[in-house]
């Protein structure tokens, strides 16, 4: 049975989000959210929205495959993820998924007026890549 999976790219600022089905094994860029003292409870809202079966984080790494200090930070905050939405909570490598996103939006950037939008798309862009890394790694 198809399932809808959750991507999110963790940051210390704001989190990207994206959606995708085990289905069609497509991501799609879903939007930003604020780190703050609400970011539970907006998450657990897009799991309602889009009944939600599975969340897939990012897990930053070094280039040589070795966790550092925002590591834990994501291994921590995907523990209370998993607490607080009773959901699995699956990590995933996310060591080139912010670089691809800004390669894939080095022509939108052109015309963008504001940085901060810009850093919106990309985070939701970095949490589809993210998505869309672990359907490939998983069929």
């Amino acid at each position: 049975m198809p399932k809808t999976v959750l991507g999110i790219d963790f940051g210390l600022k704001r989190i990207g989000l994206a959606v995708g089905q085990t289905f069609t094994t497509t991501a799609n860029p879903l939007k930003v959210i604020g780190n703050n003292k609400d970011t539970l409870n907006q998450i657990q809202q897009v799991i309602d929205e889009w009944q939600i079966n599975i969340i897939v984080m990012g897990l930053p790494l070094t280039m040589e495959g070795e966790e550092q200090l925002i590591s834990r930070q994501v291994k921590n905050f995907a523990k209370k993820l998993r607490h607080y939405t009773q959901l699995p909570v699956e990590l995933s490598d996310e060591r080139l998924s912010s670089y691809e996103a800004e390669r894939g939006f080095a022509q939108q950037r052109a015309q963008q007026t504001r940085k901060a939008k810009h850093k919106s798309n990309l985070d939701a862009e970095a949490a589809a890549i993210i998505l869309q890394s672990w359907f490939n790694q998983s069929s």
